[in-house]
């Protein structure tokens, strides 16, 4: 049994930590009501007066429960996954299985779930980060499925206990924004209006659409008559097939925003090209996605993966700055910052479901309020000003002693006309 102190929200908690009647360590935090300015000697005496009354477990002779069984781990957390499959989306469970195979290839088939370590969980991330070059955002992705698969074993009692039970938490990763200010959307536009992309380019950077949203809008989410657009479909491509689906990220992106002038023009004339494409190609038309905005000449929903391939390769074929089509996103949010919108409408403009994503991600490009910022300690503390008063003040005084002397001179002047007429 140990004790130490920590301190939480500014107060310090008196922490033991013990070993339970099965042998499994555990924690027991209790508050000592004090902050911890200028109280660390007092919470120390608290700790020690609270580790000498802690009554320690009785600890069984077998603490560690015999786990009967040779379950292979990679095995075990490949069919948790399999058993959630109904509980998720295509796209995540596609996901899912891509981060098992990364697993299976890495554990192989040896090691057993009932011997499974807090070591190996840590010996597997330091390999993706430092073998496979991953992020913590990806690695995340790993734990996502690791760390509910051996809880659940844990309460199925098919290990003694759970190793993930001390693994530290993932931490978020700042990545490095991407995105086009307003004279480099202008030279993208210029690239981009005579090519199949110039539509689905000019709503990304207007309305900062997710791709899945702009593959997924239909025609009866625009409505003209009354000059709105609203969000409440979603493409993906999984696997080579489409998942169309009106679950989106997030209820907050389910949106209503204005149809803007130039963005409907741009949509009225794709209706008129649809319909020439109609008569044109006849039988060959494909009239399965006729609810699309987005489909190819022939009537084929576009398939999402494609727009990225060929907005990357307008982007090297014009020699323009390399940003993903996702950053046509922050490219969005960066001008409605530039333009001082405050983070609320940004956020409601996004679909960001909480207001703190949009200030995390976009707060850093609000330069204006630098500057206010800037502009008021400078006047506050503008000690140059504080000198150039002082010189004025200077010139004044000066000013003041030359017409005294004038003043002066012109009285000494009258006296002695005075004196002389009397004389």
């Amino acid at each position: 049994m140990k004790g130490s102190l920590r301190v939480k929200d500014g107060m310090y908690y008196a922490v033991i930590s013990y070993k339970n009647e099965l042998g499994q360590y555990k924690q027991k935090w209790i508050t000592t009501g004090l902050k911890e300015r200028g109280n660390k000697k007092a919470a120390q005496k608290i700790l020690e007066e609270e580790v000498e009354k802690f009554q320690e477990p009785i600890i069984t002779e077998n603490p560690k429960p015999q786990v009967k069984n040779d379950i292979i781990f990679v095995n075990y957390v490949e069919d948790y996954v399999k058993a959630k499959e109904k509980e998720l989306s295509p796209a995540v469970f596609v996901s899912y299985n891509m981060c098992v195979k990364i697993i299976k290839e890495y554990f192989g088939n040896k090691l057993k779930l009932k011997d499974v370590t807090y070591h190996h969980l840590e010996d597997f991330y330091d390999y993706l980060r430092n073998e496979r070059k991953n992020k913590n955002v990806t690695v995340k992705h790993h734990a996502v499925i690791l760390s509910p698969a051996l809880r659940q074993a844990y309460r199925d009692d098919l290990i003694a206990k759970n190793p993930y039970e001390f693994m530290p938490k993932i931490k978020k990763e700042k990545t490095k924004m991407e995105y086009y200010n307003k004279d480099e959307l202008e030279k993208l536009f210029e690239a981009t209006d005579n090519t199949p992309l110039a539509l689905i380019v000019r709503v990304a950077a207007y309305y900062g659409f997710r791709r899945s949203e702009l593959i997924g809008l239909k025609w009866e989410a625009i409505d003209f008559d009354n000059k709105m657009i609203s969000i409440k479909h979603k493409v993906l491509n999984v696997n080579g097939e489409f998942y169309l689906s009106d679950t989106l990220k997030t209820q907050a992106s389910n949106r209503t925003l204005p149809l803007l002038p130039e963005i409907e023009k741009l949509f009225i004339e794709r209706k008129e090209q649809i319909e020439k494409n109609k008569k044109l190609y006849g039988k060959s038309y494909n009239y399965n996605y006729t609810d699309y905005v987005f489909v190819d000449d022939i009537g084929d929903l576009i398939n999402p993966n494609h727009v990225s391939d060929r907005f990357r390769n307008i982007l090297k074929k014009n020699n323009l700055k390399h940003i993903r089509f996702h950053d046509l996103r922050h490219s969005c949010a960066s001008l409605l910052v530039a333009n001082k919108v405050p983070m609320k409408n940004i956020q409601e403009w996004l679909g960001h479901s909480n207001f703190n994503t949009t200030a995390d991600v976009y707060s850093h490009l609000d330069y204006s309020t630098k500057l206010e910022s800037a502009s008021t300690i400078s006047s506050a503390l503008n000690f140059s000003n504080k000198e150039n008063v002082e010189e004025t003040e200077e010139e004044i005084d000066d000013e003041i002693e030359k017409l005294e002397r004038m003043l002066e001179e012109k009285r000494l002047e009258k006296r002695k006309r005075n004196k002389d007429f009397e004389m």
